[in-house]
């Protein structure tokens, strides 16, 4: 088998763009009672739904109706107040529940609720409003993570009846997503995809993606400007690891983009910068961190033998927390070239005396 490794020369990757932002994620809500129950609402803001459908761990409002959500609380007053630590709330009898329910304090005050899916019973909280979160090594089973706030006032006495604690939720991870296709049919080769990886280096020793953070669910983002929230995310203490997002064997490939991947799996990783200046057009600052999307395939030509492939293309990317970017794929057949360093150049041959000075070539003269 013939093994080349070659450039992106027939493999180039472009990102799409997808916007899908979180909207509203700090809620205001005026709450006062006597003996109220505490009782919640969850939903998914519009920009939140997964785009074109279902796909793989995405979440989406019936995934959030069916595992449901885990809520913590804050409280300072003056009243007594058990807080909630990790409750999960399930959507039973056409609204959300949770058992033992808990009242709304009797005197003056106020909770910060903080809300994330999917619930996990393993989930604490630190520092108040911060819980830890990995990133699934397997593919499959990584989490769309969503997070809410809400700052509800307590008043007294009664004012109102509607004392819901309404969650907006918001997607915490960036969403990649790829197709591949070919370059052109070509009549006698045959094209067979056998892997794609992403990593922080060509050859795949670097690693590129964050393995945890600390995620503060109390941050919000700038409603009046739409920008990204800061502060939302701690990657300073993570290790790193690269994701093979494909491994077998793919013969479908035609001009039309595909994914080979039967369940459509995206991949959630925490929001990371690998721009190639993390600086300024001033003072420009090299990116330590490298992200390249690898794509291994074979050529079978007929009547002849097979060959294997491998492309590269680095990707100089910020990934936005709530944005979904698509990798598309094309390969081909590559230009590549060829020296044989032992008979690619001809040969010198023996070296032609030029005798200057010597008896039959004196010098022309002296000065």
């Amino acid at each position: 088998m013939d093994k080349k490794f070659v450039m992106g020369i027939a493999a180039m990757a472009a990102l799409t763009l997808v916007s899908c932002s979180s909207d509203d994620l700090d809620s205001f809500s005026g709450n006062s009672s006597k003996n109220e129950a505490i009782s919640f609402d969850g939903y998914l803001g519009r920009s939140a739904v997964a785009v074109n459908g279902t796909r793989g761990s995405v979440e989406t409002v019936t995934t959030l109706e069916n595992n449901g959500f885990g809520v913590f609380s804050k409280y300072t007053g003056t009243g007594s107040f058990s807080d909630f630590a990790n409750q999960q709330v399930t959507y039973k009898y056409s609204k959300w529940t949770y058992t033992p329910i808990k009242y709304w304090p009797t005197t003056a005050g106020q909770i910060d609720f903080y809300a994330y899916a999917p619930y996990d019973k393993n989930t604490t909280l630190t520092e108040n409003s911060k819980i830890n979160f990995t990133v699934e090594k397997n593919v499959a089973k990584q989490k769309d993570l969503l997070w809410a706030r809400v700052h509800s006032q307590i008043n007294t006495p009664i004012t109102s009846t509607n004392n819901k604690v309404s969650f907006k939720f918001a997607h915490a991870l960036s969403r990649l997503g790829y197709t591949i296709k070919l370059h052109e049919q070509y009549p006698s080769a045959k094209f067979t995809l056998k892997k794609i990886t992403l990593a922080g280096s060509p050859d795949e020793t670097t690693n590129a993606f964050y393995t945890k953070g600390i995620i503060d669910l109390s941050t919000v983002k700038n409603v009046p400007t739409g920008d990204a929230p800061t502060g939302l995310w701690d990657t300073s203490s993570s290790a790193k690891q690269n994701f093979d997002w494909f491994s077998g064997t793919y013969e479908n490939l035609s001009e039309t983009a595909s994914n080979p991947d039967k369940d459509n799996n995206y991949l959630f990783v925490i929001p990371q910068n690998f721009s190639d200046n993390i600086g300024t057009v001033e003072h420009p600052v090299e990116n330590p961190d490298k992200l390249y999307v690898i794509v291994q395939y074979t050529i079978k030509y007929d009547g002849a033998g097979e060959q294997t492939n491998t492309v590269y293309k680095q990707i100089q990317k910020d990934f936005k927390q709530g944005k979904a970017y698509m990798l598309n794929l094309t390969i081909g057949l590559p230009i590549e070239f060829d020296v044989n360093v032992t008979n690619g150049v001809d040969d010198w041959g023996a070296d032609e005396g030029i005798n200057i000075g010597s008896d039959g070539n004196l010098w022309d003269g002296i000065e």
